[in-house]
Order: structure tokens, then sequence, then C-alpha cells
């Protein structure tokens, strides 16, 4: 079982304006979606998220809420939790396919 997270400008909506976070799923540690300024626009906005620090600092936004795929809203420090909770999971697959920045599961690439 997975789930989907995201970020809202403005709104409390999944859609039009979702920056895509990444996926929790069980007994992985959470999967990050990297961005590399080049290739994604959200809101006329080009997004540079490589690694743990620039999603917390991004996500902390007075103007940002943070949403799972089932519309339910998730504080910041309860994201973070959740998200170092999971870091403890050992699973031998969390970096075949996926990059490792700093311990923590990325992928540049768009993925659900």
């Amino acid at each position: 079982m997975s789930t989907n997270y995201y970020a809202i400008k403005n709104k409390i909506s999944l859609r039009p304006s979702a920056v895509y976070i990444g996926k929790s799923s069980l007994g992985h540690k959470f999967l990050f979606r990297g961005y590399l300024g080049d290739d994604e626009d959200f809101n006329n906005e080009k997004l540079n998220i490589a690694s743990i620090r620039d999603w917390k600092k991004y996500l902390d936004n007075n103007e940002l809420v943070i949403l799972d795929e089932y519309d339910r809203l998730i504080s910041y420090e309860e994201f973070f939790d959740m998200v170092e909770r999971m870091q403890l999971n050992e699973c031998e697959d969390d970096f075949k396919y996926n990059g490792n920045i700093d311990g923590y599961r990325f992928d540049f690439r768009e993925f659900s």
C-alpha cells in the first residue's frame, strides 16, 4: 500500500497547481520526487529540489499546504515526522531503482 503527497499553493485542492512531493510505501523509505530546475515548471516556477534540505526549505512556506492523494491535510511537522520514521525501514530494494541522496530515496523522473 502506498500514498502520494503533494504541495498545494494557496488552496486545498489537488489540482491544478499541485507539486508532487513523493510517495510513502509500506516497508520502504519515503520516495521523494526531485526536480532539476530545467525540466519542470509549476505555476511559472522552475523547481530545483535535489535533497531533503531542499524539500524542507521549499515546504516551510506559509503559502503551501501538504495533502495526500485522498485530500487529507498533513502539517509540515507531521509530514517530516512520517518521513523520519520511514527512514528506519530497511528494504534491500530501496536504492536499487532510486537514487540515494544523503540516505533518502530520490527519483528525478515522473512517477506516482
